[in-house]
């Protein structure tokens, strides 16, 4: 099988859509994904699609000189503050560059109003062939795959999935027997990525390793193999592998082409691809 890859856009933050697109060509990669929908993070990039259309023309031209495909759009967050209807606009201009995923996560521990958000989203991703794809995440308040599965399979949406993203695998302490129970029509692409084997006992250490100290499969104490041979074959790996320190001394396309050759190696290797 001939192993698609995605370029994670938080593996490379710095460079706007378009740049994202070309290193990606660059570096041997199928697919991107865009982190498109602001978090109001102080000091984060924001690439507004939907506003800014230049950036938008800009994207799509890339996309076709290059080839590389749009795989999804994050993040669509899910709390009582935000009326899921103000991502249409996004999901629209996102469906026009050929995006297939949304990827949404929970910031509120009401379990209706995820569910009821949740499946909201869904309704107005459909009518744009767009699937909503549910991370789970230990700082998060949809946290473990129980209560990803949960949210999921309450709604009972047809375009639903789980993102499994290696890390948070990890950090959840998700047993692996759970992963092979997960349908597998749930299940489109995952976040492949190493880190310390060591889980931080406060969020804001987690929080610093998902975003600055993510390591390439291989380099780290997470059992990456174990956790992506009991998802599908199919599906594609989204290497995200935010590490700025190392971008910086490498530059983001050798960074980029590094990550993938790694992680290819070490799949490959593994008798995982």
């Amino acid at each position: 099988m001939n192993r698609q890859f995605s370029l994670a856009h938080f593996t490379l933050f710095g460079c706007p859509p378009p740049e994202l697109a070309r290193t990606a060509s660059h570096a041997g990669y199928d697919f991107i994904g865009l982190r498109v929908i602001p978090i109001d993070r102080p000091g984060e990039p924001r690439y507004q699609l939907a506003e800014d259309h230049k950036l938008r023309r800009e994207t799509k031209r890339a996309l076709a000189e290059t080839g590389v495909k749009l795989l999804d759009i994050e993040l669509a967050q899910i709390s009582e503050r935000l009326d899921p209807r103000a991502y249409l606009p996004t999901l629209e201009a996102a469906a026009d560059l050929g995006a297939r995923f949304l990827l949404t996560a929970a910031w509120t521990p009401d379990r209706a109003v995820v569910i009821d958000r949740f499946a909201a989203l869904c309704e107005l991703a459909r009518p744009l062939d767009i699937t909503v794809v549910l991370e789970f995440m230990s700082f998060s308040d949809v946290a473990t795959l129980a209560q990803a599965v949960d949210v999921v399979q309450t709604a009972g949406v047809d375009n639903a999935g789980i993102l499994v993203d290696t890390l948070h695998c990890h950090s959840a302490g998700t047993p692996l027997e759970d992963l092979g129970a997960i349908p597998p029509e749930w299940l489109h692409y995952a976040h492949v990525c190493d880190a310390v084997a060591d889980v931080p006992e406060t969020r804001e250490g987690r929080l610093r390793i998902a975003r600055e100290q993510r390591l390439f499969p291989g380099e780290g104490g997470i059992d990456v193999a174990g956790i992506v041979k009991r998802l599908p074959p199919n599906i594609v790996y989204a290497l995200e592998v935010p590490n700025p320190e190392r971008v910086k001394a490498l530059g983001a396309e050798e960074y980029a082409r590094q990550c993938l050759a790694a992680s290819r190696q070490y799949l490959q290797e593994a008798g995982c691809i």
